[in-house]
């Protein structure tokens, strides 16, 4: 470097580390950072920022929104895909289980922000995607290609044990999953009183 005249417009840019591959399964901890309204419709949505845990993208950033499936002003197949997205959550989460079925109404009539009030800080298991982005202004990024679960119906299944490794664990998985409910660890419903923790989410 010439210390004489070191100045341009690139002093001091770093290159931007390269994205996340598409396909990559990780496990991720979910941060509700903004509660936001679509242009068109109005509709309610929340970003999340996700943060990697663990493995060789540890701390790596990967983004995606949830649409409120409880606001009309979205689009059906959108919210469809937000029950779906939350649903998975749970499900990794440890909330759902596929072996108890009464785990599934813990959120009965709770609005939706209490359901992203909950799942700020929790642990889920995602297949990465690199999203191209049109404008040249913004740079590529990286965003949840599926949400990944350990329930046996969801096609996200193999993708779920492939992340945690082995046919062993399949096969333990599947036998698991149709256990008497009796057998499974008992499930506890979460508190509606929880204060979400590392979270900046403005509500």
């Amino acid at each position: 470097m010439d210390y004489e005249n070191p100045f341009s417009p690139t002093s001091g840019a770093g290159s931007a580390p390269e994205l996340i591959p598409t396909g990559t399964l990780a496990w991720a901890i979910i941060k509700v950072t903004a509660k936001k309204n679509t242009k068109d419709s109005g509709g309610e949505y929340y970003n999340l920022e996700l943060t990697v845990h663990g493995g060789e993208y540890e701390g790596r950033k990967v983004f995606e929104m949830i649409p409120n499936f409880q606001d009309s002003r979205n689009g059906d197949k959108w919210r469809s895909m937000g029950v779906t997205n939350v649903t998975r959550i749970l499900e990794a989460a440890g909330f759902f289980k596929q072996s108890d079925p009464e785990s599934y109404n813990a959120f009965k009539g709770k609005p939706f922000e209490t359901m992203m009030n909950f799942i700020d800080g929790q642990r889920c298991a995602i297949k990465v995607k690199v999203e191209k982005n049109t404008d040249p202004a913004y740079a590529d990024k990286n965003k949840v290609g599926e949400w990944l679960s350990p329930n046996t119906t969801n096609r996200s299944f193999a993708d779920y044990q492939r992340l945690i490794g082995g046919q062993a664990v399949v096969d333990a998985a599947r036998s698991q999953a149709f256990a008497p409910s009796g057998s499974a660890p008992g499930f506890q419903k979460p508190s509606f009183i929880k204060t979400p923790g590392n979270s900046n989410a403005p509500f």
